[in-house]
């Protein structure tokens, strides 16, 4: 059986949307392996002292679900999202702290995990009182801007789309999130399974499975008033939909590392390089992948290595990294 974290980050709903949560992943048909809750706070809680949570916790222990209650670094969801990503779990549940799943959610997206090329599944997340038509909407990446998410509306058959909204199941080890957004994290999720779908695995949306965003008007992103952030992340996003059909090559190693890559070089489809040396390997200079993707880790080969526990060649790695 697969192993399944289920993530959730929670920043300003002690009292609201988040103990309505936990009671809904508590009680589903198919528990997870373990729940973690980042506690991205400005002012973080000891909530074991809360008589609500109390119950909560005594709960999971009751059922035999290992859980943690776990203090964010105040950077954002997608530095949580990232750090539940690489936590050795084969799936990750992302439940967000005011969406609240019925009690078969995850033991219908875990239905579709025997499939080699799955990378994430998600339902539909409904919004009261009104829910948009979504019956022409496409899932396509350069759709986005003009027609609403196809999850805002009851899914009736199964689609294959290009992302997915909010909360879902994906594969996990497979891609990054991308850390280098504001703390409101704008289109997280949206490059997250874009990048699960640009290395080939393919992006449900299945019916049977509802999730009811309560939207809370405070907390989460809604705490920041700062419209710089969305205007930084929302660039960050618009480059990479227009490399989209680019190989991104990031290269900000020595230049025995640039020696290595350039074997590899031809095999890559479509590459974009940023490089070091562009001596040995000719591309655009660094600083400017800093300045359009805003992270760059998700490229860093070593790091890489180690997530995967690597015992070839480094030039096999930058083959698996970019072909």
């Amino acid at each position: 059986m697969s192993k399944v974290l289920c993530s959730i980050a929670t920043r300003g709903r002690y009292e609201t949307t988040l103990p309505l949560v936990l009671n809904a992943v508590i009680n589903q048909t198919l528990l997870p392996d373990k729940i973690i809750v980042f506690d991205d706070n400005d002012d973080p809680q000891d909530m074991r002292k809360s008589l609500i949570y109390s119950y909560f916790f005594q709960m999971l222990e009751i059922k035999k679900i290992a859980w943690e209650w776990q203090f964010a670094g105040k950077k954002g969801q997608h530095h949580i999202h990232q750090a539940a990503n690489t936590m050795g779990f084969d799936w990750v549940w992302r439940v967000d702290d005011d969406a609240i799943p019925e009690y078969n959610v995850l033991e219908n997206l875990m239905l579709w995990t025997k499939f080699d090329n799955i990378g994430a599944v998600g339902g539909s997340i409904l919004t009261p009182p009104n829910l948009p038509n979504t019956k022409a909407s496409t899932g396509l990446i350069e759709d986005i801007q003009d027609e609403p998410n196809i999850q805002w509306n009851f899914i009736e058959q199964i689609k294959e789309v290009d992302h997915l909204h909010c909360s879902f199941l994906y594969r996990a080890g497979v891609h990054d999130y991308n850390t280098g957004l504001s703390r409101v994290a704008h289109r997280e999720e949206t490059l997250f399974t874009f990048g699960l779908k640009r290395k080939g695995y393919r992006i449900l949306t299945v019916p049977d499975v509802v999730t009811w965003h309560m939207k809370n008007s405070t907390g989460g992103i809604r705490s920041e008033t700062n419209q710089e952030m969305f205007v930084h992340d929302e660039f960050i996003f618009r480059n990479y939909i227009e490399h989209k059909d680019k190989t991104i090559v990031v290269l900000n190693g020595g230049m025995g590392d640039h020696v290595v890559f350039s074997h590899v070089l031809p095999d890559v489809k479509n590459p974009l390089v940023f490089t070091c040396y562009p001596e040995i390997v000719e591309g655009q200079p660094i600083s400017e992948a800093y300045r359009l993707f805003g992270d760059i880790e998700q490229f860093n080969v070593y790091r890489k290595m180690s997530q995967w526990n690597w015992r070839g060649t480094l030039e096999d790695a930058y083959r698996k990294l970019y072909t």
